[in-house]
């Protein structure tokens, strides 16, 4: 069967890797010149280096997104923990950690908590209170969190906005790219029960050694090419065209026609939802689409000319930091003339909107004042990278849709779908594979 995927971000080149395994006949449209949607790499051409456009990581408990790059053959590319441990600084430098222990039944972080240098006692008791809250959450509680933000769920458990602000809102940010006002409680408590819950494995972080185009962008194209798949850049779709009940042609902004036996939109909903059809805007699915806004993320690169940092990745508290990651040292690369250091911001907020060097004059400073050995030393280069459609965030009662739409021959996949995991590499793996089993199913 002829597949036609819209798209060429994660999610549809796993919808291609897998279909065109089912030996079925592949064509991946992509708007952009290159593969790879939110999770590609470059080069910075003052470097030399190759560069993502944003800092992913992946955890031991995202287990489809290692698979892929098993069947690719570069999960060896990758740097991965066997347990979390995690260096966290305060604003000022203080230093602490947090580290998974063999300990079974969701206790696995409760040695390094009480440790835990940036919590008040009072706010460690309250957090243990809520740990105990969920592990004993019924039906009718957890379909009530669906219509909550965690924000509301936890003042209900006596979470002070502190304890909030420093402890929860620093384990959803990066997982859910918003604030605990924000976010779904029931997301946000799928996160804690699948990353922190289950086994002490389950947190262990990952990194690639190499820019994400060639951990997985390149060898997934092929993989696809490899087995007579096409993928076309430079490709924007105009229109979806529609004729009883099915996608009759995509057609191209040239207004070149493509016609295709089944359909995959990888997209983001709002950007597939202004190329369908008016009247099929609200239907089904297809209908939940307009309720999806998207949720920036903000990357930082900097080049100190000497070490500054003597970890591979670290997580900062009270600080517009966030996280750091050593892309030097997951690289492999000499760090004793330069270190490549990368700042990940999620949620941005207003810093979304400054100019590079608004953002160096307000982060640098903060990153001096938490790591001494960054202070006398020379930035050599600066880079800013912003990625405006990251992922989308994740409201109470948002509806996701599953990979059918009400048009028969029309498949969703993306980090969106019902997946179950928030917007990450997981989910877009995920929702590919699910959107390639409904072609398959449909063409048997």
């Amino acid at each position: 069967m002829r597949v036609g995927i819209i798209g060429a971000g994660l999610a549809g080149l796993a919808a291609g890797v897998e279909l065109a395994d089912r030996g079925h006949q592949v064509e991946l449209l992509e708007r952009r010149p290159w593969a790879g949607g939110a999770t590609y790499s470059f080069r910075d051409e003052q470097t030399g280096d190759e560069i993502d456009n944003g800092q992913h990581v992946f955890m031991q408990c995202t287990t489809a997104y290692a698979a892929f790059l098993d069947r690719l053959g570069t999960l060896d590319l990758t740097r991965r923990q066997r347990r979390l441990r995690v260096p966290v600084f305060d604003e000022t430098g203080r230093r602490s950690e947090l580290r998974a222990a063999n300990l079974p039944f969701g206790l696995h972080l409760a040695p390094s908590l009480l440790r835990y240098r940036h919590l008040a006692w009072r706010q460690k008791a309250q957090i243990t209170r809520a740990f105990l809250a969920i592990r004993r959450l019924g039906r009718e509680e957890r379909e009530r969190m669906r219509r909550l933000t965690f924000e509301q769920w936890l003042r209900e458990r006596g979470q002070a906005s502190d304890t909030i602000r420093e402890f929860w809102d620093f384990l959803v940010i990066p997982t859910l790219n918003c604030r605990a006002d924000q976010a779904s409680a029931s997301q946000a408590l799928f996160v804690i029960e699948e990353g922190f819950q289950h086994s002490p494995g389950a947190p262990a972080l990952a990194v690639s050694a190499v820019g994400l185009s060639a951990l997985h962008v390149d060898p997934a194209v092929r993989a696809i090419e490899e087995r007579g798949g096409v993928v076309s850049t430079r490709a924007p779709i105009e229109r979806i065209e529609v004729a009883g009940g099915r996608v009759e042609a995509l057609v191209l902004r040239a207004g070149e026609r493509r016609e295709f036996d089944a359909c995959v939109s990888a997209l983001a909903p709002w950007r597939l939802l202004p190329l369908l059809p008016e009247e099929l805007r609200g239907a089904g699915a297809l209908g939940t689409l307009a309720q999806f806004a998207p949720a920036p993320i903000l990357n930082a690169h900097l080049w100190f000319d000497r070490p500054v940092a003597d970890f591979g990745f670290a997580a900062f508290v009270r600080s517009e930091v966030q996280w750091v990651f050593n892309r030097s040292r997951a690289g492999g690369q000499d760090e004793t003339e330069r270190q490549h250091l990368v700042i990940s911001i999620s949620a941005p907020g207003e810093l979304f909107a400054l100019g590079s060097e608004e953002l160096r004059e307000r982060l640098l400073p903060q990153l001096r004042a938490a790591l001494p050995a960054a202070r006398g030393a020379e930035l050599l280069h600066w880079r800013v990278v912003k990625e405006p459609e990251a992922t989308f965030v994740p409201v109470p009662g948002l509806e996701r849709p599953g990979p059918r739409t009400p048009l028969a021959n029309l498949f969703l996949a993306g980090a969106y779908t019902d997946t179950g995991w928030p917007a990450t590499m997981e989910s877009a793996v995920r929702s590919g594979l699910a959107a390639a089993a409904a072609v398959d199913a449909d063409a048997a």
